[in-house]
């Protein structure tokens, strides 16, 4: 087995162990038989609806790109020369939204047999109940693969996960950990959903 290979497969094995948590769901065309494809090309979106700075930069779209290729390569696909030759097209998409995490929790002493009512009737342990509120930006990728001949989605993969404000390795690791949870799931027919 040639090094680059065995490479690739441990890099496999890793993202699998890696990338066990972040959940995935997918879409695709139950009808299209996925074996057949072996090369694809990008897809550049024809219009950007919504540009938001944080996640759509060329920076990330850098980023984004060479994980997506890395795993595709990882997975047996290959890039094609021209747009022409490629089985599929891929595209991506990802949106930075603003989510709230709460968390309600009570702090009490000794022995506590009962919940709500007994502070009402004035009986029950000592202590207090707390909500922590937090506001944070979850990121949500989107992966196209598209027919090329007739551009209508294939496949989608679609995963969420806060976003990182940590150096640029740390970008690179968050955007690889979500790409490869995603492209784990295609194609469909080698695993199921």
């Amino acid at each position: 087995m040639k090094t680059w290979a065995k490479i690739a497969v441990a890099l496999g094995l890793l993202s699998l162990v890696a990338c066990g948590g972040l959940p995935v769901s997918t879409d695709y065309d139950t009808s299209r038989d996925f074996t057949a494809l072996k090369t694809f090309a990008w897809l550049e979106p024809s219009k950007k609806i919504l540009i938001d700075p944080l996640v759509d930069n060329d920076l990330m779209n850098r980023r984004i790109k060479r994980s997506v290729e890395r795993q595709l390569a990882a997975q047996g696909y290959s890039k094609a020369s021209n747009g022409q030759q490629a089985n599929f097209l891929v595209s991506y998409h990802v949106v930075a939204e603003d989510k709230l995490s709460i968390t309600s929790f009570h702090d009490h002493y000794g022995y506590y047999p009962c919940w709500r009512g007994c502070y009402r009737s004035g009986f029950g342990g000592f202590g207090h109940s707390d909500i922590d509120v937090r506001q944070y930006k979850q990121g949500t990728f989107m992966i196209d693969i598209i027919n090329p001949e007739t551009k209508e989605l294939m496949w989608r993969g679609v995963a969420g996960k806060r976003l990182s404000k940590g150096s640029p390795q740390q970008r690179d690791e968050y955007v690889n950990e979500i790409v490869t949870a995603i492209l784990l799931k295609f194609p469909p027919s080698l695993t199921s959903n």
